[in-house]
C-alpha cells in the first residue's frame, strides 16, 4: 500500500512542476492501485496501468478544453482592423486594439496611421496583415 502511496506523490509532485497534464493519469492509478491490498502485486500493477490508461482517455479530452478555454477571449480579435500607433527601433508596431495597446510585427512595412488587418498571434505579438487598397 505504502509504495503506491509513495508512486502517486511522486507522479503528483511530477504534474505539480509540469503543469501539463503529463502524469496525473499516473497518479490517479496509483491512488486507485493503493486500494487494493489484498491482491497480489502483478495485479495492482495492472489495475494501476488500466485505471492510468482509461482516466487518461476519459478525462484529458475534457480538462484540456477547460484548460484552453480563455484563447477563445484573445481570438476575438483576430479580423479586427487596428491603426498603427508608432514604429518601434526594432521594426516592430504598436496598434490600440479593445482597451491595450499591442506589439505587432508585419512581413510589408507600414506607416504611422496606416490600417491593418490583425490576422494571427506569433507568441505574444499581434501579426498585421496590410491592407491592399482597392483602385
Amino acid at each position: 500500500m505504502w509504495m503506491w502511496f509513495i508512486i502517486g506523490l511522486l507522479f503528483l509532485g511530477i504534474e505539480t512542476i509540469s503543469f501539463g497534464l503529463i502524469s496525473i493519469w499516473f497518479s490517479i492509478g496509483a491512488f486507485v492501485a493503493m486500494c487494493f491490498t489484498d491482491l497480489a502485486f502483478l495485479e495492482q500493477f495492472y489495475i494501476f496501468v488500466g485505471v492510468s490508461f482509461i482516466s487518461l482517455l476519459l478525462i484529458r479530452r475534457f480538462a484540456m478544453k477547460w484548460i484552453h478555454k480563455g484563447y477563445k477571449e484573445v481570438d476575438r480579435v483576430l479580423g479586427s482592423k487596428v491603426t498603427i500607433k508608432e514604429i518601434k527601433e526594432n521594426g516592430n508596431y504598436t496598434v490600440y486594439l479593445e482597451g491595450k495597446y499591442w506589439d505587432c510585427i508585419c512581413e510589408e512595412k507600414l506607416t504611422v496611421g496606416e490600417v491593418a488587418l490583425a490576422n494571427n498571434f506569433s507568441g505574444n505579438k499581434l501579426v498585421l496583415k496590410k491592407i491592399k487598397k482597392v483602385s
